[in-house]
């Protein structure tokens, strides 16, 4: 596989040191490639579920394994801008990204407002928006 950044570059398999995940590494630009729920796999407060939101934008960078245009979004309760495979669910990260996506995301959780799933797209997250907010006004009446 070769990196989505540097197209040129192989990444290379990198073992993280407290589990089983093998990601793939770039040595030049030190991006690291996530197959689909590997990150959830390394970093307990990682949103379970993630996919590529309706307005994510074309990054100009492919996915190395099934190489389709990656698309870049806000990471879930973060401002980090992360590339994502719509297809394979894969994700492109630098360290950096990482440690602010566990930084924000391990704050948010000690504080109870972690969101452990990714927000739901279209129809359905509209229905699900109302569901709730009609539960909410119910409860009201207790």
């Amino acid at each position: 596989m070769h990196c989505p950044k540097c197209n040129q570059t192989s990444l290379k398999p990198y073992k993280f040191k407290r589990s089983d995940v093998v990601v793939d590494v770039c040595e030049r630009c030190k991006g690291v490639w996530f197959d689909a729920n590997e990150l959830n796999e390394v970093l307990p407060v990682a949103s379970k579920d993630l996919q590529v939101p309706n307005d994510a934008k074309p990054t100009g960078m492919t996915c190395p394994k099934c190489l389709v245009p990656l698309e870049a979004f806000d990471y879930p309760q973060t401002y980090v801008k992360i590339d994502m495979c719509r297809v394979c669910k894969g994700l492109w990260l630098y360290k950096s990204e990482l440690k602010e996506i566990k930084i924000v995301r391990g704050h948010l959780e000690k504080k109870g407002k972690l969101e452990s799933h990714a927000p739901v797209e279209g129809i359905k997250g509209e229905a699900l928006t109302w569901v709730n907010w009609a539960i909410d006004k119910l409860s009201q009446f207790d």
